[in-house]
C-alpha cells in the first residue's frame, strides 16, 4: 500500500511551471507524561504495520523473537540540520549571511557581480541562489520559487522537516564543497546548502513510494490534555488516537532492529507535523496482565506493559560556516522520548494490537525510498552530493578568502 505523507508533495512535470505551496513543518517534542490513557483499540486498515512492508520483506511479529533494543549502523545514522522554515524563506534564506535582509527583498546578483565576489560572499548566498548559479540559469527559478511558496506570516513550525527527515534517513552526512559552476565560476557550498538541496528535493520533487501507518490528525486537542491522562481527543476522532502501539511495536523493532533502517516519525499528537528521524530504540517489560475483557483485539491471550526509548535526531540551527570548515552534525541535535503502553498477544505469541499508556505518542510513522537519479531541474544534485561526499574541507577549502 503505497500513501503520500500527510505533508505537501508536488508532481510536477518541469521547473519552469514550479507553483507556490505550503508545506507542514515541525513543531517540538514536548516533555513525556506518565499518567495513564484512554486510548484503545486494535489497528484498523490505516494501522496496518504491512502499510510500511517494503517489497519483498517479511514482517516479525513474534515478540520473543523481535529485539529490545537497537541502533542503525554507524553509516546510516541520521543528522540534524535545519527544516528550513517558511517564515525564513526556505532556501532563499542566506542563512549563512550576518544579514537579515528579508528573502524577499535582496537583490539577485548579476553573473557579472558574481564573477567578482570574493570565495566568502558567494559563501554567503541562499542555497537556491547557488544552485541556480550553478546550472548557469540567471533567471534564479529556484529563487523564485522559494519565494512563491513561503511567507514570512507563515507559521512558524512549517517548513521542509519532511524533506529534511527522509534525506538524513537515507544519505550520508554531506560535506562543505567547492564546486565549478557550467560557467567556471567557482562556488562554495557549506554542507548545509547541500542538505538543504536534499531536503527540497525529497519534500517536493522526488518520486512517490511513501507508505505510512496512521493517520494525521488535525484536530488541536483540549486545553491540559498533557497531564489530564488521556488523549485530549474525542474517542470517535479515530485519526487523532493515534498510530497504533502494536502497530508502533513491529515496524520500530522490524525497521531499526530487523533492517537496521532509520524510519521518520511525527511524535506528538495534534494539528501540527514534525517529522523526525528516528534511529535507537530500547524497550523493557514493565509487566503482564490477563487480557483486558471488551476492549483487546480478538485473539488476545496475553498483554504485556511495555516501555520503549527512543533516539532521534530534531532540527538546529546551520552552524555558520565562515571558516568553512564545519564540523558534523551527526553528533548534535539527539532527542530522547518515552511512551508506554501495553502489546496484545495471540496463543502464536504475536502482536495483534496495543493500548497507549502515556497519552503522548506518535500521529504516525513512514519512510520514503532514497530518490536514486535526481531527476528534472536537479540533475546536478546527484553530481554535487557526490563531490561533497568526497571533500576534504580541513585540507581542500581553508584557503578561501
Amino acid at each position: 500500500m503505497k500513501r503520500r505523507v500527510a505533508v505537501c508533495r508536488l508532481a510536477l512535470l518541469s521547473f519552469a511551471v514550479l507553483a507556490a505551496s505550503s508545506s507542514v513543518g515541525c513543531k517540538k517534542i514536548i516533555g513525556d507524561s506518565k499518567e495513564p490513557s484512554d486510548t484503545q483499540q486494535a489497528w484498523d486498515t490505516a494501522n496496518n504495520p504491512n502499510n510500511l512492508l517494503p517489497q519483498n520483506s517479511f514482517l516479525e511479529r513474534r515478540f520473543d523473537r523481535l529485539k529490545m533494543a537497537a541502533i542503525v549502523p554507524t553509516e546510516k545514522l541520521p543528522w540534524s540540520d535545519s527544516y528550513w522554515p517558511n517564515y525564513r524563506g526556505g532556501l532563499a534564506w542566506r542563512w549563512n549571511s550576518p544579514a537579515t535582509a528579508d528573502f524577499k527583498a535582496y537583490s539577485l546578483p548579476s553573473k557579472d557581480q558574481v564573477m567578482k565576489m570574493s570565495a566568502r560572499q558567494r559563501l554567503e548566498l541562499s542555497p537556491a541562489e547557488k544552485y541556480d548559479i550553478l546550472t548557469g540559469n540567471w533567471t534564479f527559478p529556484l529563487v523564485d520559487y522559494e519565494r512563491k511558496r513561503n511567507n514570512a506570516s507563515d507559521e512558524k513550525w512549517r517548513g521542509l522537516c519532511n524533506g529534511w527527515a527522509a534525506a538524513a534517513a537515507h544519505y550520508r552526512e554531506p560535506r562543505p564543497v567547492v564546486v565549478t559552476s557550467t560557467e567556471g565560476i567557482e562556488i562554495p557550498f557549506g554542507a548545509s546548502d547541500v542538505k538543504a538541496l536534499l531536503a527540497i528535493y525529497m519534500a517536493q520533487f522526488a518520486d512517490g513510494g511513501v507508505r505510512l501507518v496512521g493517520a494525521r490528525c488535525n484536530t488541536q486537542p483540549k486545553s491540559g490534555w498533557e497531564t489530564s491522562g488521556d488523549t485530549g481527543f474525542p474517542r470517535g476522532l479515530t485519526e487523532c488516537q493515534d498510530v497504533n502501539p502494536g502497530s508502533f511495536h513491529l515496524v520500530l523493532a522490524n525497521y531499526v532492529g530487523e533492517w537496521g533502517q532509520s524510519l521518520v516519525g511525527d511524535l506528538v499528537n495534534g494539528t501540527e507535523v514534525w517529522n523526525y528521524p528516528i534511529y535507537e530504540y530500547k524497550s523493557y517489560i514493565l509487566g503482564e496482565q490477563p487480557p483486558t475483557q471488551g476492549k483487546a483485539a480478538p485473539g488476545t491471550v496475553r498483554e504485556i506493559k511495555i516501555q520503549s526509548d527512543l533516539r532521534l535526531k530534531i532540527e538546529i540551527d546551520p552552524p555558520n560556516v565562515h571558516n568553512f570548515n564545519e564540523t558534523g552534525q551527526q553528533d548534535v541535535g539527539d532527542h530522547r522520548v518515552s511512551y508506554q503502553y501495553t502489546l496484545e498477544l495471540n496463543t502464536a505469541g504475536e502482536i495483534i494490537g496495543g493500548e497507549w499508556i502515556t497519552p503522548l505518542h506518535p500521529d504516525f510513522l513512514w519512510t520514503q525510498p532514497a530518490a536514486g537519479q535526481f531527476k528534472q531541474y536537479f540533475t546536478k544534485l546527484g553530481e554535487l552530493y557526490a563531490a561533497s561526499m568526497k571533500s576534504n574541507p580541513s585540507t581542500d577549502l581553508l584557503s578561501l578568502k
